[in-house]
C-alpha cells in the first residue's frame, strides 16, 4: 500500500480511498462555517431553485439532513410535484458524480485491496448473482431515503450498472424520495 515504482514513474495506490477520506473531512470543515449554513438555510427563499439545490444537497450523506428540512419547508410553499422533479434533478447531478467516482475509480480500488488482503472469503458465486439481481432495489430504495446516496453508488458502481440504468433508478428513486417529503 502506498508507493511504488512502475518504469520510471511514481504512481500512488489507493489514491480514489484517500481523496474520498479526504473529501469527507473538508466537508466536515466546511459544514462548520457559518456561511455554508446561512447559505442552506437560505435555499427555502429561492423557491425552484432552492429545491434544485437542496436536491443537489439531498444526496450526500453530511448534508442530506438540512437539505430535507429544506425540501420539507419548500413542500409548503410551492408546488411539490414540480418540486420534486427539479430536486431530483439536482440529486441525480450529484448521485452521478458519486457513481462515476466510484464505477470508474473507487470500486476497483477497493477490489484490489480486498485481494491483497483477502477480503469476503466467505461470499460464494450464488450469493453474489442475488445480491447482484438486488442490488437495484436496495439501491433505489436508499436514494429514496434520507440515507446517504454514497451507499447506494457504491452499491451501483461496484456491480458495474450501465450509466443509464443508473440514471433512470437515481431520477425515479429521488423523485419519489423528494415528493414524499413535499408531501408531508
Amino acid at each position: 500500500m502506498g508507493w511504488f515504482k512502475k518504469e520510471k514513474e511514481l504512481v500512488w495506490n489507493h489514491k480514489n480511498l484517500i481523496l474520498l477520506l479526504l473529501s469527507v473531512m473538508i466537508a466536515i470543515f466546511i459544514l462548520k462555517s457559518e456561511f455554508i449554513k446561512n447559505f442552506i438555510n437560505g435555499l427555502g427563499e429561492q423557491g425552484y431553485l432552492g429545491a434544485f439545490f437542496s436536491g443537489l444537497f439531498f444526496s450526500y450523506g453530511i448534508t442530506t439532513a438540512p437539505a430535507v428540512a429544506m425540501l420539507y419547508l419548500l413542500g409548503n410553499n410551492l408546488n411539490p410535484f414540480y418540486m420534486a422533479a427539479i430536486g431530483a434533478v439536482g440529486a441525480f447531478l450529484s448521485d452521478y458524480l458519486i457513481f462515476r467516482f466510484v464505477k470508474y475509480g473507487l470500486a476497483n480500488e477497493i477490489k484490489r485491496l480486498s485481494d491483497e488482503i483477502k477480503f469476503h472469503p466467505h461470499l460464494k458465486k450464488p450469493y453474489i448473482k442475488i445480491l447482484k439481481k438486488l442490488a437495484p432495489l436496495i439501491a433505489g430504495f436508499i436514494i429514496a431515503s434520507p440515507l446517504p446516496d454514497e451507499f447506494a453508488a457504491y452499491i451501483l458502481g461496484s456491480i458495474k450498472v450501465k450509466d443509464i440504468e443508473f440514471i433512470f433508478i437515481s431520477l425515479i428513486s429521488n423523485f419519489i424520495g423528494i415528493l414524499v417529503i413535499a408531501l408531508l
